[in-house]
C-alpha cells in the first residue's frame, strides 16, 4: 500500500460526500484524512492530473501531490509525495485491481504531457510547426519499443508536416543494462545530426545483458561503424540529458517503455498517430 494510505488514519471512511465528487471533495477528503494522525502536519494537497478509466467505466484516477511534515520521536521529517487514488460518485478506492491479470490499474496511470516537452533538442523528425505532435519515451533495446518506435520514424519522415516526433530517453537498466550506453551513444550521435544511425540501432541486434560499455561501444562499432569512446558518451551534457529524461519520465509516473503521447494526451494503444496518416489519393 502506498505511503499516503499508510499515513491516513484508519478512522477516516472511504466516502467523499453526499453526491458526486468534485476536485475539492478530493483535496478535503485527503486532508482530513491526514490530518486524523496526531504526528503529521499537512502544509499542501493538490491535484497534478485526472484520467478517466476505460475499465472499470465510471472510475477516474486522481495523480494527488502533497506536502506532509511527520513526526519521529523529536524529530520532524517534511515529506513531498505523489499518489494515485481512484474516484467514482463519492466513492474513493487506494487502488483497482484486475482480478484477471492481478494487474493494478496505477501501472495504467500517467499524467499527460505539456508544451514544455515539445522541445527542439528532443526533435528527432518532422517539422516543429507540424499539425500534430508525437511524444515517446523509449528504450533502444525494449523488444516493444522495437516494434513501435520505428514506424514513429517512419511516419514522421514521410509526413515532416503532419508529426512532429519528440523522442526522450528511458532506458530500462534491470531488464536490458546496454541499453544505457546506447541510449547516451543515440544523444551524442543526435547531436551530431547523426539520425539515420539512430533508426539502424533499431533495427541492429545487440547483447543487451552486456554491462561494460567499452564492450557494447565495440559492438556499435562492428555491426554499425560508428566508433565512439567512453569519454564521449559520458561528456557531462550527454550524462545531463539522460537524466533529464528520467526525472521527466519519473514526473509523468511512467513505468515501462514505449509510452507514447499523442498531442499532450498519453496513448495507452500507441496507434492514435494513425488515425492522421495523410490518405493517398487515388
Amino acid at each position: 500500500m502506498s505511503l499516503m494510505w499508510r499515513l491516513l488514519s484508519v478512522s477516516a471512511a472511504l466516502v467523499l460526500s453526499a453526491s458526486a465528487a468534485q476536485d475539492k471533495d478530493v483535496i478535503k477528503f485527503i486532508k482530513r484524512g491526514l490530518s486524523q494522525n496526531p504526528n503529521i502536519t499537512v502544509h499542501n494537497v493538490k491535484i497534478l492530473g485526472k484520467q478517466p478509466l476505460v475499465k472499470p467505466k465510471g472510475w477516474e484516477a486522481y495523480v494527488v501531490a502533497f506536502d506532509i511534515a511527520l513526526k519521529r520521536g523529536n524529530s520532524e521529517q517534511n515529506l513531498s509525495q505523489r499518489d494515485i487514488i481512484f474516484v467514482k460518485d463519492r466513492f474513493v478506492a487506494p487502488d483497482l485491481v484486475d482480478i484477471k491479470t492481478n494487474r493494478s490499474m496505477k501501472d495504467r496511470v500517467v499524467l499527460n504531457v505539456d508544451k514544455s516537452f515539445y522541445d527542439e533538442k528532443h526533435l528527432i523528425f518532422g517539422n516543429k510547426d507540424a499539425k500534430h505532435k508525437i511524444v515517446v519515451f523509449s528504450d533502444p533495446l525494449c523488444p516493444f519499443c522495437r516494434e513501435v518506435v520505428p514506424k514513429l520514424f517512419e511516419a514522421a519522415k514521410k509526413y515532416p508536416n503532419t508529426f512532429a516526433l519528440y523522442y526522450y530517453h528511458l532506458p530500462i537498466e534491470a531488464l536490458h543494462p546496454a541499453s544505457v550506453p546506447l541510449a547516451k551513444a543515440i544523444i551524442y550521435l543526435k547531436k551530431e545530426g547523426k539520425k539515420d544511425v539512430i533508426e539502424k540501432i533499431y533495427k541492429t541486434e545487440f547483447n543487451y545483458e552486456e554491462k561494460n560499455e567499452s564492450k557494447v561501444l565495440q559492438e556499435l562499432d562492428k555491426k554499425l561503424g560508428i566508433h565512439l569512446t567512453t569519454k564521449q558518451i559520458n561528456e557531462p551534457w550527454v550524462v545531463q540529458e539522460l537524466n533529464e529524461d528520467r526525472n521527466k519520465a519519473k514526473y509523468l509516473m511512467i513505468k515501462g517503455t514505449p509510452t507514447l503521447f499523442f498531442d499532450g494526451k498519453f496513448d495507452p494503444r500507441r496507434e492514435e498517430y494513425k488515425k492522421y496518416i495523410p490518405k493517398k489519393s487515388k
